[in-house]
């Protein structure tokens, strides 16, 4: 999960830092590795907006702010959930989106463990509903039809990904592997068959322990062992 810190307070953002980085550590099993950048305002965040899971928001005494804030970001169709921290005694507007997060300062260690969990959650079910797939890479964005994209092959060596269509079209992307898990990894019908390949449970036709026979004759070689993962043969 891919977390961006936005706070005025430096005191504030370096608190935040530290108790996400050792919360990390704690959920990494259920959540995956947390990813943990900050910044000072919005601002200096908008051109990033659009690679994070979860927006984590504190302004100072500024409840309102930090919805504008996280309304900007869904006006640049940024896909992050919200959580705003807040002071127990902050009025919370009562015409509050639902799906926003609120903690409160100072923060628990439990209340965040619930929150992150909470959003672990939700992006789940967000990804399982869109039909769009977004594919983020070191420099781009793109987007597939989740029903058309077959495999990934992630090239380590050249850090590169490529994305297998049902129509035979290739999408090259550089990247690394978390961005194929951050992609591809809360979504039922793909999961990972080596460190290599991402599979798309509906194109399989047959698979073992050393290869998986896709339904249009692919054979992808998931052996591990062999030291080489990666070869693939139509059949």
């Amino acid at each position: 999960m891919y977390i961006a810190i936005v706070a005025d307070n430096i005191a504030d953002r370096k608190q935040a830092e530290r108790l996400l980085g050792r919360a990390g550590n704690t959920l990494s099993e259920t959540t995956g590795l947390l990813y943990v950048s900050s910044y000072g305002d919005e601002n200096a965040f908008l051109h990033e907006c659009m690679k994070f899971d979860l927006f984590f928001l504190d302004f100072d005494n500024d409840i309102p702010h930090s919805v504008a804030v996280y309304e900007h970001f869904r006006e640049l169709m940024a896909p992050g959930i919200c959580c705003i921290c807040k002071k127990e005694t902050d009025t919370v507007p009562e015409n509050l989106d639902p799906s926003i997060l609120l903690i409160n300062k100072p923060i628990m260690t439990a209340d965040l463990h619930a929150m992150i969990l909470k959003a672990h959650e939700e992006i789940g079910i967000k990804r399982n509903k869109e039909t769009l797939i977004e594919l983020r890479g070191d420099v781009d964005t793109k987007y597939v039809q989740r029903a058309d994209l077959m495999y990934v092959d992630f090239d380590e060596e050249k850090r590169f990904l490529h994305y297998h269509l049902a129509d035979g079209s290739i999408l090259t992307m550089s990247g690394c592997h978390n961005d194929m898990n951050r992609s591809l990894g809360n979504l039922s019908e793909f999961s990972e068959k080596s460190r290599r390949y991402y599979v798309n449970s509906n194109f399989i036709n047959t698979e073992n322990k050393k290869s998986i026979l896709l339904k249009n004759g692919e054979r992808l070689s998931i052996a591990e062992s062999s030291g080489f993962s990666g070869f693939f043969k139509r059949s």
